[in-house]
């Protein structure tokens, strides 16, 4: 009989680490310096955090320049973000790619745990979704797309 194998489509935990390890997620200010950034780098993720990069008060422009040109994908609370003609403009000439929480009133550790329920979606989308882009995520973990 020549029966073939059926491959797993499932990917391997090794697989699915070595994925996350080719991505580094920028934290927006609006997302503090440490309950998120922590919990992230406790679970495996590499984050950067605005601090440590721009000054405090640096127009959003500034860090979207960065994340482009790093080829990270930035986190934020800002959901205004994707009506601003600024933001906009410096998301599409630096090809950022951009995820919004859409969790109101969420505290940093929720967040931290959504973002962490929703890493495998946000990759997903990050990696056959071509930039630049802005999506949000709910506190369910679906990743919707934004027109900009």
């Amino acid at each position: 009989m020549n029966a073939k194998k059926r491959k797993s489509r499932k990917q391997s935990a090794a697989n699915s680490k070595r994925l996350l390890e080719e991505i580094v997620f920028y934290l927006d200010r609006n997302l503090g310096k440490h309950i998120i950034a922590d919990s992230l780098r406790c679970s495996g993720v590499e984050v950067e955090i605005h601090d440590d990069h721009l000054p405090i008060n640096a127009p959003d422009e500034h860090w979207i320049k960065l994340v482009g040109q790093r080829n990270w994908i930035a986190i934020t609370k800002d959901k205004n973000i994707r009506y601003r003609t600024a933001e906009i403009e410096a998301i599409k000439k630096y090809n950022a790619r951009v995820i919004v929480i859409r969790a109101k009133n969420a505290t940093g550790f929720e967040i931290a745990e959504l973002i962490l329920k929703s890493m495998k979606r946000i990759t997903r989308f990050a990696r056959k979704t071509r930039p630049p882009f802005i999506a949000g995520i709910d506190r369910s973990g679906r990743v919707t797309a934004y027109n900009i």
